[in-house]
């Protein structure tokens, strides 16, 4: 009678423990510092969106230099990001389609966001906000 209330949760052997919100799955706990949010449905995520996840885990820093890079070579990114330090990578968003995107924030502005989506396999665009 009172499972509505509860925060659903699901587990991953390879990506470990996530709590539901809204449309998405965020990781409860980060062992390594690095998470992956999936986008899914209320019971669980979605399967393609895990598939591509534990794909990412396996090698994440080839993303996250891809989408670097990316940013670093985009100019409104540089003027965005203009005094505010490095960029700090928080993980990834994985979407139901399969598609991700690469999330940073920066050392000296925690609270700035700056995405990387990918399509294909390449980033294809910077967002930015605050």
């Amino acid at each position: 009678m009172f499972g509505f209330w509860r925060k659903r949760t699901y587990e991953d052997p390879k990506l470990g423990r996530f709590e539901h919100a809204g449309r998405m799955w965020h990781p409860s706990g980060l062992s390594s510092g690095l998470g992956v949010s999936l986008e899914g449905g209320v019971e669980r995520p979605e399967q393609k969106a895990i598939e591509v996840a534990r794909e990412l885990m396996q090698s994440p820093g080839q993303w996250i230099g891809a989408a670097k890079d990316y940013v670093c070579a985009n100019p409104h990114a540089l003027k965005f990001m203009d005094g505010s330090g490095e960029l700090i990578c928080d993980g990834f968003t994985v979407y139901q389609s399969g598609q991700f995107a690469v999330e940073f924030s920066l050392t000296d502005w925690p609270d700035a966001m700056i995405t990387v989506p990918f399509k294909d396999g390449a980033p294809c665009e910077v967002q930015l906000g605050d």
